[in-house]
């Protein structure tokens, strides 16, 4: 079992190197493909079709649902949760596409 607090040898040093450039390599190239789907027009059309749904439930949602509030209450987290969920895997390849 080799020693946490002694030195890297030298091929460890280039090992711990070669491996920052495959996972920068695999990070490029990940967000080249996030690119190509961002601009497909069928992720465009997705993505207006999502985006016009979610602002129907947000609107639906201003309404209670639920006569006790608390139940109420319980119901629109949950369903605000999910819709922060699918919002972020829309906008976190396009924050991707954008760091390139």
């Amino acid at each position: 079992m080799r020693n946490p607090y002694a030195p890297l040898s030298k091929e460890e040093i280039e090992s711990k190197e070669q491996d920052k450039k495959d996972i920068a390599t695999r990070i490029e190239n990940l967000t080249k493909q996030a690119a190509e789907c961002l601009d497909d027009p069928k992720f465009k059309k997705y993505k207006e079709e999502f985006e016009a749904f979610r602002e129907e439930v947000l609107i639906k949602l201003a309404r209670p649902i639920m006569d006790d509030p608390i139940q109420d209450a319980y119901y629109l987290r949950a369903c605000m949760n999910t819709i922060i969920v699918l919002g972020m895997l829309l906008t976190k390849p396009e924050k991707d596409k954008k760091r390139r």
